[in-house]
């Protein structure tokens, strides 16, 4: 896509590897201490939803780039990045099912 990362991917990076870090405690937990499982997906959503407000931002600041091909370049990227981070929500609810099917 010939389009260097940006402020704000670098910061939808640090939340989506965040998120992931906690998606990897709480599976660790999972089967052998429920409580830790479920705090550490309840973690991995606030990083997750922090990239969506992210995104938001980064979206309307888009609006000042003059060169459509990096707009939309950016935008493309930014839409992967707020969809990693709508995957890594579908997977903290399906610890928390684990968890509640467990129990």
């Amino acid at each position: 896509m010939a389009s260097p990362p940006d402020a704000v991917i670098a910061q939808m990076a640090r939340q989506l590897g965040q998120a992931v870090r906690d998606i990897d405690r709480a599976l660790a937990h999972l089967g052998s201490d429920e409580d830790a499982a479920t705090e550490a997906a309840d973690a991995a959503v606030r990083p997750s939803e922090g990239s969506t407000h992210t995104y938001y931002n980064g979206m309307g600041a888009l609006l000042e780039v003059d060169v459509r091909s990096e707009r939309i370049a950016r935008r493309e990227l930014y839409r992967r990045c707020l969809r990693i981070g709508e995957m890594a929500i579908d997977v903290t609810i399906r610890v928390m099912y684990a968890v509640v099917k467990h129990t």
